[in-house]
């Protein structure tokens, strides 16, 4: 499923970035803690992570060159709830881009097939210093009533960066409901 996400997000300049030098150091992260995990992702050791409060916040992920990931699992009473909340996430992710970003592109959004489908979001824009950036956002159902968010931006000068999101994207494990 994620390598389709992957695929999607970071496309053909991944594929030039691969042969960049040996992966860094990676720590696995836990969602929103290791006892109770939703999920769990590799991410290089120096890039920098928040903690998290409660089941809903987001955990950041920020590269030494500026790349941003943002992961974050929500758990509903019903499915119906769920199901509402990947459709707002998808109009507030567009409303949030477009008022932080300049000339922002969004494709159309697309399910995500598997064992845990969803859907995702991709795009393109420019910072506020007229820097290139890409986006992705996508929702992950981990079981009926519980979804994860994942939401990027990444320069795509930036080799090592998109090389580091994908490792990182490719790692996300599911925990089950």
């Amino acid at each position: 499923m994620f390598k389709n996400l992957r695929t999607a997000f970071l496309g053909a300049a991944v594929a030039a970035s691969l042969s960049l030098g040996a992966r860094a150091e990676t720590t696995t992260y836990f969602y929103p803690e290791k006892e109770k995990a939703m999920f769990s992702i590799d991410a290089p050791s120096d890039w920098k992570v928040t903690a998290i409060d409660e089941v809903g916040d987001f955990a950041s992920l920020e590269s030494p060159g500026g790349a941003i990931l943002q992961f974050r699992a929500t758990k509903f009473d019903s499915a119906e709830e769920a199901k509402d909340e990947v459709d707002a996430i998808f109009d507030s992710t567009g409303e949030f881009l477009k008022e932080n970003y300049q000339a922002v592109e969004l494709n159309e959004a697309e399910k995500i097939e598997g064992d845990h489908p969803g859907a995702k979001l991709t795009g393109k824009g420019k910072d506020k210093d007229g820097n290139d950036v890409e986006f992705l956002s996508a929702m992950i159902v981990l079981g009926p009533t519980t979804i994860a968010e994942v939401w990027a931006a990444v320069f795509p000068e930036d080799k090592e960066d998109l090389a580091q999101a994908n490792n990182i994207l490719n790692s996300f494990t599911p925990a089950g409901d």
